[in-house]
């Protein structure tokens, strides 16, 4: 991972943990995003992502590669994450990054 994209993992994950009787850590953070771990003592934790980071930082994390606006997208259906500030953003970014996905895979001539 790049220096860059650790720094704004970091950032989402400082700013996660800051009010929890319990920390999470990046990896774990990234498992529970890309579906890899549904341990319920993380919801909070993921709930958070949603409600407390900045978009900015959340933006980030998917320019730096760290995860996709997809991804984001299915965790917060699975981890059934409600009345998120950045939900319907996250939603919005993901039509349009799938969007984008299945027109550049449909043989268009560049």
């Amino acid at each position: 991972m790049l220096k860059d994209a650790f720094e704004n993992l970091t950032a989402a994950v400082t700013t996660i943990n800051t009010p929890m009787p319990y920390s999470i850590d990046e990896d774990t953070l990234l498992a529970c995003l890309k579906g890899d771990i549904y341990e319920r003592k993380w919801r909070v934790h993921v709930q958070a992502l949603f409600d407390e980071v900045d978009v900015s930082v959340i933006h980030n994390l998917v320019v730096d590669h760290v995860v996709t606006f997809d991804e984001l997208s299915k965790a917060i259906d699975a981890w059934k994450v409600t009345e998120s500030d950045n939900e319907r953003w996250v939603r919005e970014m993901a039509s349009f990054e799938v969007g984008r996905a299945a027109a550049e895979g449909a043989g268009r001539a560049r």
